[in-house]
């Protein structure tokens, strides 16, 4: 019976399979832990994708410099426009000038104040050019820096222009006149056709497309925005 027991004792132990485990090294407290990132949604993604929502994130990136050449220069464009009534000659109704009333009408006051007009106006309109072309792939930028702006400053010009037509030179046009009236009436005309063209055409052909694949964007009450996917989920339930 002791032969057994002692073969048991003798026979060795079975080898474990289960490898060290290396010892982990102490984090150090000065290395942040990377944050992981959070998956996108698929709504989400079609949202940032748009070229439409493109343009609007784009309006952050632009240097803050170009905004305010955008303004100096849709300022110095209204400058100009304010400054060319002031060199009109007045007429004065009196039946004693006879005909010399209506040759003084067409004779220019202050020629310095009216070559420093045309002067902030060809600087407005140059401006505004160079602009145009610099971020011509964002519309809503071009619309809200350069266009309506032109088109407002043009169009308080010609009221300017009329009122000081219709004050001081008694309804008679004069050369200064005719000239500053064509003048402004062009460049109110290119600005309103290009504001109308860009808004009603290209910006409302973008919305659309960001429309169909996101659904449309509402204000909300107080401005908050919200995404309306009613006629979304209404194609989806019909497919």
């Amino acid at each position: 019976m002791a032969a057994p027991a002692a073969a048991s004792a003798s026979k060795p132990a079975p080898e474990s399979h289960e490898e060290e485990k290396p010892a982990e090294k102490p984090r150090s407290s000065n290395t942040a832990a990377p944050r992981p990132s959070l998956p996108a949604t698929d709504s989400e993604m079609r949202q940032m994708d748009t070229k439409y929502v493109n343009m609007l994130l784009a309006l952050d990136s632009i240097p803050p410099l170009y905004n305010i050449l955008a303004s100096f220069f849709t300022w110095i464009l209204l400058a100009g426009f304010v400054l060319f009534p002031g060199t009109f000659t007045n007429l004065q109704t009196n039946n004693q000038l006879g005909g010399l009333g209506v040759a003084a009408v067409n004779v220019i006051k202050h020629v310095s104040l009216f070559v420093i007009a045309w002067v902030c106006t060809a600087i407005g309109a140059a401006g505004m050019g160079y602009l145009w072309y610099r971020w011509q792939a964002n519309y809503i930028w071009l619309v809200n820096k350069i266009f309506m702006p032109g088109f407002l400053n043009s169009l308080a010009g010609i009221l300017s222009t009329l009122s000081s037509v219709l004050g001081s030179q008694g309804a008679t046009l004069s050369i200064g006149s005719k000239s500053t009236i064509i003048v402004t009436s062009s460049i109110c005309g290119i600005c309103g056709g290009l504001t109308a063209f860009y808004m009603l055409v290209l910006i409302r052909r973008l919305k659309k497309q960001h429309d169909a694949e996101v659904g449309k964007q509402r204000a909300g009450k107080h401005g908050e925005g919200f995404a309306d996917l009613s006629k979304i989920q209404r194609k989806l339930n019909v497919v």
